[in-house]
């Protein structure tokens, strides 16, 4: 049934993709994210949710707006979710009644598209006419996810969508401790992704005389990568995968982004 339903979601949220931008071009230097009310939901019968674009890990910039924001449940049925957009954020509230682990998701949804070019290896961005002659159209499709859990966690919400970029967690994403090894792996089209970097921003930026820089680690061969984290709090993991168009295509700019918590 879950199946079926992530089908669904996933062709609706593509279809923003030729509705035009949904996000304004500031989004482009932007990262996504979901950040819940709380993780643990074991005293409560609903669960708020912002999703939006930042900067700084957990500021709201751009409101991320996607016609896929759904909840997987603790049986891995998916239930739409209906946004509420302010200028700055979109909320999403999600009904917790069962015991077990909810992802709530933006979709896989469909951005903007913008000249690209290969500089050194690597994929840049133009805006306007500063594009080499060999840029081309490369439109980001992007998700992001969290989890929560009321009780026990879970597993069945953390089956993998299959579609696009994104994590399937060994280390339950509710279960990571300070200090200690998590553990993920990273897949597009379902399939693992070696040599992938994820990057990893802690969320304390507004209360430390110097920025945190983001931690980089890479996927191994089988698409693994394990996570530490040092400080109890809050994180934004995130990785990119970026396409050349194929015939009568644009490129594609995938972006995947995960909000863990990490207590002692």
């Amino acid at each position: 049934m879950i199946r079926s339903f992530r089908a669904g979601l996933l062709g609706g949220a593509l279809l923003l993709a030729l509705a035009g931008s949904l996000v304004s071009g500031a989004a482009q230097a932007h990262s996504p994210y979901l950040l819940p009310t709380v993780f643990d939901v074991s005293d409560r019968r609903v669960v708020t949710v912002q999703g939006a674009f930042a900067e700084n890990f957990f500021t709201p910039e751009v409101v991320m707006k996607s016609d896929g924001y759904a909840v997987i449940g603790p049986d891995g049925v998916g239930t739409p979710l209906v946004p509420t957009y302010l200028r700055e954020v979109a909320l999403v509230e999600a009904a917790i009644e069962k015991p077990g682990t909810y992802r709530i998701t933006t979709g896989l949804r469909g951005g903007r598209t913008a000249k690209a070019a290969l500089v050194n290896g690597q994929w840049e961005f133009f805006e306007g006419g500063k594009a080499p002659a060999d840029a081309v159209d490369m439109q980001s499709l992007t998700m992001a996810d969290v989890y929560v859990t009321k009780g026990a966690p879970n597993a069945a919400a953390l089956a993998p969508i299959g579609k696009g970029l994104e994590f399937k967690a060994v280390t339950h994403p509710n279960k990571i401790t300070t200090g200690q090894d998590a553990v993920f792996e990273v897949l597009f089209e379902g399939k693992p992704l070696a040599g992938q970097p994820i990057s990893v921003t802690a969320a304390d930026d507004r209360y430390v005389d110097t920025k945190t820089a983001p931690k980089t680690v890479v996927s191994d061969a089988k698409g693994r990568f394990v996570v530490k984290l040092d400080r109890s709090g809050l994180y934004q993991m995130q990785t990119r995968h970026r396409l050349a168009p194929e015939a009568g295509q644009v490129g594609r700019s995938f972006t995947y982004a995960l909000t863990v918590e990490s207590l002692r």
